[in-house]
């Protein structure tokens, strides 16, 4: 995880001087989830805030390092003596030189930053988690757009069936063999499909649109898909086998652990604000008077402790609401093991049906084929109507729509059950090795 927040870190940081992605291929599965890495606004604010997160800490590190600080101060004034006089004026230039350090707080500090490590590696899971967050919808939406693709070229076979079917209508009324009703059901059989192919074609452009805004490009960007292979079929497992894989893989999870941690820590924080602490001082400085041109020089070396009181009960409720977020924080924690348990039964069971229902699917297209071939040839034969060949037409347009639907979403729950579990990247790596 930390070579991939690293790699990340390093991409964005150059992504300014880095060329526009190149397009002019029909690009692969793999070249749409760099493009989208490398381009996405939400890798980029996952870096900022592992970054911002990063800062938090060294802030809270500089608590067990010494303060130096530098003052001067320039003072004109008159000392009036109504009794004695005369008056006296002056004018005296100083510049000291402050050290303070804290010595002890009963472990207020080691807290702070210890939850600001909980932090930091809060952030660097969330940051793999949105990785894989980004990647998934790229999946989603290039299989989408296979198979929009699909539709459509499965619209274009079917108006080409029907210009077939439509013209040997045609044919058979001028030799006298069938009726002119049939080349006016072909041709209301002709006017749909191209109806269907111009919805199909709009229903792609507007799915390559999205593909592009999920890559984090215009949505007006052109794109060309290659041929994709499927991310490697999980082994058959048993469902609570999976589930207690993502209890160990999901980013998501492991983060909101840490953030648990980090409450844990800001707990034990806020109680030792209520104990004492110690610190050490040291001032050492210097002054020059104009009017008589005298020097003068002091120092102060100075051991405090601090004892709080009374605070208002401000110590006592900020206690009360570091227990109650850490509470939350552990019913958050709980309710997305829940969440995360439901989603993984959802697309296992989802993968299980559709794996089951895809050699269905590709035995409806081919006797599908195979029957409005048949019937083709008898309605030439004058042996069938043209009720029954317009029948037989639309159940071959619905049979390869129906296979494309069920095979893209066996790729669609594939993609969901590796980002269920959390292994998306591990299985994304080894689909592109």
């Amino acid at each position: 995880m930390q070579i991939k927040f690293l790699f990340l870190s390093l991409l964005i940081a150059t992504a300014s001087l880095r060329a526009a992605p190149n397009m002019d291929h029909p690009l692969t599965i793999c070249e749409l989830v760099d493009i989208a890495l490398e381009n996405h606004p939400a890798t980029k604010k996952a870096w900022w805030n592992a970054n911002r997160a990063a800062s938090a800490l060294g802030s809270a590190k500089s608590a067990y390092y010494p303060q130096i600080d530098m003052s001067a101060d320039i003072r004109n004034g008159v000392d009036f003596k109504f009794i004695n006089g005369p008056d006296t004026s002056y004018t005296i230039v100083g510049a000291n030189l402050l050290l303070s350090m804290m010595l002890y707080d009963f472990g207020q500090t080691s807290a702070n930053v210890s939850s600001a490590k909980m932090g930091l590696l809060a952030a660097n899971w969330q940051n793999d988690w949105t990785i894989q967050k980004v990647m998934v919808k790229v999946l989603e939406n290039a299989y989408g757009t296979l198979h929009a693709q699909e539709t459509y070229e499965a619209s274009l076979s079917a108006l080409a069936d029907a210009a077939k079917v439509l013209e040997t209508a045609q044919e058979l009324n001028r030799a006298g063999l069938s009726p002119i009703a049939d080349v006016y059901t072909t041709q209301s059989t002709y006017a749909v499909m191209h109806m269907d192919v111009i919805q199909q074609r709009a229903q792609l452009e507007i799915q390559v649109a999205k593909l592009a805004s999920s890559l984090g490009l215009c949505a007006t960007t052109l794109l060309t898909l290659a041929p994709f292979d499927s991310l490697p079929a999980p082994t058959c497992q048993q469902t609570e086998a999976l589930i207690q894989l993502a209890l160990e893989q999901r980013a998501d999870l492991m983060a909101q652990q840490a953030r648990v941690a980090a409450m844990a820590y800001n707990q034990k924080r806020t109680t030792a604000a209520n104990y004492p602490t110690i610190s050490f001082a040291g001032r050492g400085g210097a002054n020059h008077a104009f009017q008589d041109n005298t020097e003068a020089g002091q120092y102060m070396v100075s051991l405090n402790l601090e004892v709080p009181l009374f605070t208002g009960f401000e110590l006592m409720y900020n206690n009360r609401q570091a227990y109650a977020d850490t509470q939350l924080t552990l019913e958050e924690c709980a309710e997305l093991q829940l969440d995360i348990a439901l989603e993984v039964l959802t697309h296992s069971r989802t993968l299980q049906a559709v794996q089951e229902m895809l050699p269905d699917a590709e035995a409806n297209l081919i006797s599908s084929q195979k029957a409005y071939e048949s019937t083709l040839e008898r309605y030439k034969a004058g042996k069938e109507g043209i009720a029954e060949v317009s029948f037989s037409q639309r159940q071959l347009a619905a049979a390869r729509v129906r296979y494309s639907e069920v095979k893209t979403r066996w790729l669609v729950s594939l993609a969901n059950l590796a980002y269920a579990t959390g292994t998306l990247n591990q299985d994304m790596e080894s689909s592109c090795n």
